[in-house]
């Protein structure tokens, strides 16, 4: 395989995992974690390979010096828009995370809140007021941390 086809898929490559990373902050943005999911195959495949054909690179440096200009001003340029990508990717990431979180805090307070237990009778053999003698009850919840 010769170096400029090795470059050229390796432009391929950056191409579609760049699409891919659109694609799913589009789906974050559009709050559709479900879709999210079917691009996550694609997205181990495609980031296997891009790593791959970097180490490629990265082993024989002369590789990159030995295509034209415009080849290599292409690919510098796809690689650009794959990091942008990247990092939109991982803020948008980051932002559901925080979000989910947030909400599900809300809700096991609010559900604290409203969750009481009667303590029971008073020193005098008198039920008290909820208000009076409540206690809250641990609530138990767990939630998925990966989007």
């Amino acid at each position: 395989m010769s170096d400029s086809d090795l470059v050229s898929e390796l432009l391929q490559t950056t191409t579609q995992l760049t699409d891919l990373l659109v694609r799913e902050a589009e789906m974050l943005r559009a709050m559709k974690p479900a879709e999210i999911q079917s691009l996550h195959q694609d997205k181990l495949v495609l980031s296997a390979a891009y790593e791959a054909q970097i180490k490629v690179l990265k082993a024989n440096p002369k590789i990159l010096q030995s295509i034209s200009t415009d080849l290599r001003a292409d690919l510098k340029a796809k690689i650009q828009a794959f990091q942008a990508a990247l990092s939109a990717n991982r803020n948008g990431l980051r932002a559901a995370r925080e979000t989910t979180e947030r909400a599900l805090k809300a809700i096991a307070d609010e559900v604290q809140a409203r969750t009481r237990i009667h303590a029971g009778y008073s020193a005098q053999g008198a039920t008290g007021s909820p208000s009076e003698t409540s206690r809250t009850s641990a609530q138990a919840f767990a939630y998925d941390q990966q989007l």
